[in-house]
């Protein structure tokens, strides 16, 4: 494996001359096995993973990947190139730059959930083990438990405003976009009054990509999207953890029990109560713990 060292790095992938951008994290001198985290795709950058994740620093040598068009990382000329298949094949030629056979442990957070699968089916000898927090199974359509969410919801003062924007504006802007993310987050919390605040604060001020969110959006829901992500579920042979928020109206639980059973079988599921979207924010002691011994388990 080449050097690590703590900070943000970029190498060049010479097959489609693209720069990516990735951030170490941790102390690399303690020979701490590696994590590999992959960000989203869809353009909200590195900021609210490479903060919200700092605890595991103590355990683990964190790397961060920066996904085309996010968080430096160059943007592709074809917008046909935005999907999580096409950004797993991004992940291949990281593997390949850092010279090691296999990545020991990934970890992806919603979208970057779905990158990870992507690459586990893909190339399965290339991973140990994955740990797919609140991801999104391409293929899979859970809009019902998503509505049901929504009914139960609906008057309570905390989440209205944060429904009536999400179902009423469409950013056109970067600027548009973060304003977005600001006025819906309540909805991604089983607790928005607590930790809304915190999770403004992990996000930072860093560039947002609208543009990363519309084709990213056109590419995963191509149909061949959704039939490869469910055929290849039968592929992934790391050891596998889905992690989930109980309580995650956006990417529900069904994208936990669906991924098992329509292909990966051997997946350990945790569901944590009282959580949404980012269980390291609601529930940090059981969420840390849990991914601690599953790497080193």
């Amino acid at each position: 494996m080449i050097p690590l060292s703590p900070g943000c790095h970029s190498f060049t992938d010479p097959r489609n001359g693209l720069s990516y951008n990735y951030t170490v994290r941790g102390d690399s001198t303690a020979n701490k096995p590696m994590l590999l985290v992959q960000c989203p795709g869809w353009g909200i950058g590195p900021n609210y993973l490479i903060s919200g994740l700092e605890p595991l620093e103590q355990s683990f040598l964190l790397v961060y990947f920066h996904p085309r068009g996010s968080g430096g990382s160059s943007r592709t000329a074809d917008p046909a190139r935005m999907g999580s298949f096409t950004m797993a094949g991004d992940l291949e030629r990281f593997r390949e730059f850092l010279e090691i056979d296999q990545f020991p442990a990934m970890l992806g957070h919603s979208n970057g959930g779905t990158i990870v699968l992507a690459y586990a089916e893909r190339w399965p000898q290339n991973v140990a083990k994955i740990i797919l927090v609140d991801h999104r199974l391409l293929g899979y359509d859970d809009s019902a438990m998503f509505m049901k969410f929504r009914e139960e919801r609906r008057g309570d003062p905390r989440y209205e405003q944060a429904y009536a924007t999400a179902e009423k504006y469409r950013p056109t802007s970067d600027v548009g976009l973060r304003d977005f993310i600001v006025s819906v987050a309540p909805i991604y919390f089983y607790d928005p009054e607590m930790h809304v605040p915190r999770y403004m604060r992990t996000l930072g001020y860093g560039p947002v990509s609208v543009w990363c969110m519309n084709r990213m959006r056109e590419c995963d829901r191509h149909p061949e999207a959704g039939k490869c992500m469910i055929g290849g579920l039968k592929d992934v042979k790391a050891k596998t953890l889905l992690l989930f928020g109980r309580q995650d109206s956006q990417c529900t639980t069904d994208n936990a029990f669906q991924t098992r059973n329509l292909g990966l079988g051997h997946a350990t599921i945790e569901i944590l109560d009282r959580c949404g979207h980012y269980p390291w924010l609601e529930r940090p002691e059981e969420t840390f713990t849990i991914i601690k011994e599953f790497i080193e388990g």
